[in-house]
């Protein structure tokens, strides 16, 4: 019988991942959402005690508590945590166990018949046209911080970069004749290689904002600081909410994967094929890119005016738009 620990079992766990390679940031999942059900335990107990009743009891747990319920710094919500969080936190737990039982650290493994929790999926909602032409006319070209945060919201929505992979972009990744970004395996969140293709008007922006950033600073990244350095991601996010709020877009929308989630919806409403737009975003799952696949009541109605068969027959008369 096992005599590992909570602890110990989740170091086996940490350390067979990281010699797999995974990222940094998915190695940091780990470690936070085991020390939510670890401290939930609130005891180091034996791995072999963690039975399926007592990882259902966590779930149940998870669906009863409120945000912010343990914060130290004063912030209250009466909110209980969102079911995809609570499936996030889930399928940690599930990944560490599956991986002791199949190294045979634990005799039994207690999540085997453990599903993941059923809930109401909401649709997606991101910017509409009109939000997309007023964000990015808000900023003042006539600044570097304008320059560039109207060339980054042109790039976001054009090509549905995540923020990350946008500010990372060096010079030598713009690829002008062929009018694509070239992002390397490393980039990119499932370690892939991929070409992301352009508009012309977005290679005319990014080029207008390397020649500006060449005159005053030496170096290869695209997007900068008002110092010269690569732009964090926060630091976009906060301009981003004051844009919106100045021209009237709720900034409740405004942070800066909705102009990936625009991109997508609007790529398959325009008639873009769904495997297509998968290599453009790098979705590992088709499944991802299918949730984008929706349409407005707009778009109901158009598509009803030209297929109901009661119009082809001539049963009843096109409806007049």
């Amino acid at each position: 019988m096992s005599n590992y620990t909570l602890a110990d079992a989740f170091t086996l766990f940490y350390n067979a991942k990281k010699a797999e390679g995974v990222r940094a940031r998915t190695a940091q999942v780990y470690i936070i959402n085991w020390g939510y059900f670890t401290d939930w335990i609130a005891e180091d107990c034996l791995i072999n005690s963690i039975t399926a009743a007592k990882i259902r009891e966590y779930v149940t747990f998870m669906f009863d508590k409120t945000k912010f319920s343990n914060a130290t710094d004063g912030r209250k919500s009466s909110d209980t945590l969102a079911a995809q969080t609570i499936i996030t936190r889930l399928m940690t737990i599930k990944t560490i166990f599956n991986f002791l039982a199949g190294e045979n650290y634990i005799p039994k493994n207690p999540v085997t018949k453990i599903k993941l929790p059923r809930y109401d999926r909401k649709e997606k909602i991101t910017f509409t046209d009109d939000d997309v032409r007023k964000l990015i006319g808000s900023p003042n070209t006539d600044t570097p911080t304008g320059l560039r945060d109207r060339a980054l919201m042109i790039l976001l929505a054009d090509g549905g970069f995540r923020i990350q992979e946008a500010l990372r972009l060096t010079t030598e990744l713009l690829d002008v004749k062929a009018r694509c970004i070239h992002l390397p395996a490393w980039m990119n969140k499932n370690r892939k290689p991929r070409v992301v293709p352009l508009s012309q008007g977005t290679v005319s922006e990014l080029l207008a904002l390397i020649n500006r950033n060449k005159t005053y600073f030496e170096t290869e990244y695209i997007f900068l600081s008002k110092k010269g350095d690569p732009l964090k991601a926060d630091r976009f996010r906060k301009s981003l909410n004051e844009y919106a709020i100045k021209v009237g877009v709720n900034p409740k929308l405004a942070y800066p994967h909705q102009f990936r989630s625009y991109f997508c919806t609007t790529y398959l409403l325009n008639g873009g094929d769904l495997f297509t737009l998968q290599r453009i975003v790098s979705h590992a799952d088709i499944e991802t890119t299918r949730s984008y696949v929706r349409v407005n009541d707009e778009h109901v109605r158009d598509q009803h005016t030209q297929f109901s068969p009661l119009v082809r027959l001539d049963l009843v008369p096109p409806t007049r738009s």
